[in-house]
């Protein structure tokens, strides 16, 4: 029996959640949605899953007040997304 190799593509898809603190939740989703490669970058940092292939939809949900600081995943401020 002969053995031979092929090359196989596949999308892999995952889901899960940053906890933003922004200053203008309006610019900030206009500005993850725009810099869609560095939100990308802070998801497969965070889920240490280096599959993530594309960013879907961004659905803001909203945090309770009393949301410990320790859970916040990003800070946007001055038109830059950064890694809390």
């Amino acid at each position: 029996m002969s053995k031979f190799k092929v090359d196989v593509n596949w999308i892999e898809r995952h889901g899960g959640n940053l906890i933003i603190q922004a200053e203008n939740e309006k610019e900030a989703i206009e500005l993850l949605k725009s810099d869609q490669n560095r939100l990308l970058e802070i998801m497969i940092d965070k889920y240490a899953n280096e599959t993530f292939d594309y960013v879907g939809e961004i659905i803001v949900n909203r945090c309770s007040d009393e949301m410990d600081d320790s859970s916040i995943d990003v800070v946007i401020k001055n038109g830059e997304i950064n890694k809390e």
